[in-house]
């Protein structure tokens, strides 16, 4: 498959756009998160310029085993970024599940999306360095 972008947006030289959060397993009952702005046009690019961008932990590895998921908001907000409304919990057969307070132009990406965008990344450009 191929992607419509003709720049890919971690090659391009703009301003984020956007915000991800990625939430980790810790292992314990807890999961811990990371925010990060990115580039893109649409969640998909911005998950993308996450995943490509070099030194990116999640595009080093194809599967990453403690991922939650990953959370992208349009726009750049600083209180959500320190502090991002989601409500993370496990169901009641233990799987993680991740809800947007805030729903206003959020995505979320489950484990299973951001691995297949990781394996359909590296089928077409490589590795992230």
């Amino acid at each position: 498959m191929t992607f419509s972008w003709k720049i890919p947006p971690w090659e391009r030289h703009e301003d984020c756009t956007s915000l991800t959060v990625t939430l980790m397993d810790q292992g314990d009952g807890h999961c811990r998160i990371s925010t990060e702005a990115v580039r893109g046009d649409d969640a998909i690019e911005a998950l993308a310029d996450l995943l490509m961008t070099p030194g990116s932990l999640l595009g080093l590895v194809s599967t990453p085993p403690a991922l939650i998921g990953v959370v992208v908001r349009r726009g750049i907000d600083v209180m959500w970024m320190a502090q991002p409304p989601l409500q993370v919990f496990r169901d009641g057969r233990g799987r993680w599940q991740v809800t947007p307070t805030d729903a206003s132009d959020v995505t979320v990406f489950s484990p299973m999306e951001v691995t297949g965008m990781i394996s359909r990344l590296q089928s077409q450009y490589g590795r992230a360095d």
